[in-house]
């Protein structure tokens, strides 16, 4: 009998199956991370391009781009309106250097605007909103910052018994336009500076880093995984057919 004629029994074939299939997902993984490492790569790309440009009117930046907020999302931006301290939400459990605290939520309007500032984080134990001890500028005020995409993470929160958020667990802006205003922008506003400007609080969130993740890292474990099921099974069978019959 053939030294390998076992490899013909129903337990063989269905191993060898199994390891191949096994070897093809483990490839393919491997793939799909390198083309999320590609993705995350042309993102760093616009968020560079973007992030140093020089600040525009945020009226000529939706009527360049539209008001998409993959459009807009990194770009510098300027504005100028008016706080709105008494629709203040704050965005619950974040951190900021380790830090946990909030960030101040606050809508900025004028007569053409409506728009939701993220304008910075304040310590756990500060009280509001409004937040007294983080109140913005009174009057007009001119905001330079970058425009953000909204979030959609994290769950929200419970809301009040109107319906609306003093405290919300993300920037959701869809839901935050139910208590701002339909006409609330599909992106916020991550300020950058102020004229004239806050008080000491809240602190300024530094912009977002562009970072390939750990696709490379997870791209490499798959295709190990690969190699030792291709390297591994083969060594199996070799074992197998050296054992002595019993």
């Amino acid at each position: 009998m053939s030294r390998y004629a076992l490899l013909k029994s129903p337990l063989w074939i269905a191993g060898i199956v199994i390891a191949l299939a096994t070897i093809v997902a483990f490839v393919n993984l491997g793939f799909w991370q390198l083309r999320r490492l590609e993705e995350r790569r042309t993102i760093n790309a616009t968020i560079e391009a973007r992030s140093t440009a020089d600040p525009v009117e945020l009226v000529e930046a939706i009527a360049t781009f539209g008001a998409d907020p993959e459009a807009l999302a990194y770009r510098r931006v300027l504005v100028e309106g008016v706080y709105d301290q008494l629709e203040e939400v704050l965005v619950v459990a974040t951190t900021l250097n380790g830090r946990p605290g909030h960030d101040v939520l606050t809508p900025l309007r004028s007569d053409s605007v409506n728009i939701a500032v993220d304008r910075g984080w304040v310590p756990i134990d500060t009280e509001g909103p409004p937040v007294v001890d983080a109140a913005p500028p009174t009057g007009s005020v001119e905001v330079v910052g970058m425009l953000l995409e909204g979030q959609t993470h994290r769950s929200l929160g419970t809301p009040g018994a109107d319906g609306s958020y003093e405290q919300i667990g993300r920037i959701d802006l869809g839901v935050l336009a139910g208590q701002w205003g339909s006409d609330l922008l599909p992106v916020y506003l991550l300020v950058e500076s102020e004229d004239p400007p806050s008080g000491d609080l809240p602190l300024r969130r530094p912009p977002p880093e562009p970072s390939e993740g750990r696709h490379l890292g997870y791209a490499i474990q798959w295709f190990t995984f690969a190699a030792i099921v291709a390297i591994g099974f083969p060594a199996l069978v070799i074992r197998g057919q050296a054992a002595p019959s019993l």
